[in-house]
């Protein structure tokens, strides 16, 4: 007999599949290949409880029927499909704690925020300023990540954009500040994420406190590329530059201190150029 007859005759357990399309998709492999392995179907015993099947199918022409060969797969199923909630609920929970720690972080930052405002000293307002900010940069982060698939790793093109917008929208001014970005596409985890946010919001701060002095406008150019398997991060701007004696080896200032100490907890190296404003170069291995 011919194939297509053979296979137009009904199994003697075709009332036991459990969604009947499962018995047309092996017939269209039998139709298609002669054979098949490693099929699943869930089948439904004579006591009505449910099991699932995996098994191999030839059809054998000469004798004009269809071998299989099956064996009960129910408890690697069912252990699969818990795992699959364990793994679900895992997921919320730790979406729900990133979420929770975006809150508590955005409650210290307006704690910062009202601090300020009962100050004097401008020293004390700008020190409390830039710890909100920093504050901010991981907000930005916990943000990303609440809305993210994958609490582990972020788009740099997703993150930094929205982390650089944010960080000019809080300055003085920010409406005479332009910001030109060039972000290649690539996946960083937030271990470094992270420490980067704070590093790039320090950069900024610092660009815009020397920079915005005695003028009001400031272009500021960024890339972020990654070359030859590094990450190299650029930060330009066109405005008269900070002076000869800040640097990150001497400096007594927090920020660049700061800046220093994380870069170095992400194994990179950074350095200051001065030739047409302030430039800041950062590169570490991707």
């Amino acid at each position: 007999k011919d194939r297509a007859e053979l296979l137009s005759k009904p199994f003697n357990i075709a009332d036991r599949y459990v969604d009947i399309n499962d018995r047309q998709r092996l017939i269209s492999l039998l139709k298609k290949h002669g054979r098949l392995s490693n099929f699943e179907a869930r089948f439904r015993r004579n006591n009505g409880s449910i099991i699932w099947l995996r098994f191999a199918a030839r059809i054998v022409e000469s004798k004009g029927w269809i071998e299989i060969v099956s064996d009960d797969i129910t408890e690697r199923k069912q252990a699969d499909e818990k795992i699959k909630i364990l793994l679900s609920e895992k997921e919320l929970i730790l979406r729900e704690v990133h979420h929770r720690i975006k809150n508590n972080m955005n409650t210290i930052n307006s704690i910062l925020t009202l601090h300020a405002d009962t100050m004097k000293d401008p020293l004390a307002i700008s020190a409390l300023e830039e710890a909100g900010g920093r504050v901010h940069s991981m907000m930005v982060l916990y943000d990303k990540l609440y809305q993210s698939p994958d609490y582990k790793e972020i788009s740099v093109r997703n993150y930094i954009p929205s982390l650089v917008d944010e960080i000019i929208d809080n300055f003085p001014g920010s409406g005479f500040i332009r910001v030109e970005k060039k972000i290649d596409d690539f996946i960083l985890d937030v271990k470094r994420l992270q420490p980067l946010g704070i590093i790039i919001n320090e950069l900024f701060t610092n660009i815009v406190k020397h920079a915005m002095r005695d003028r009001n406008d400031l272009l500021i150019t960024m890339s972020v590329l990654l070359v030859d398997g590094y990450v190299v991060i650029e930060i330009n701007d066109d405005g008269i530059g900070i002076p000869e004696s800040v640097d990150f080896e001497t400096t007594a200032g927090f920020g660049l201190q700061l800046v220093k100490m994380l870069t170095e907890q992400i194994g990179g190296n950074i350095r200051i150029e001065r030739e047409k404003g302030t430039g800041f170069i950062l590169k570490f291995l991707f």
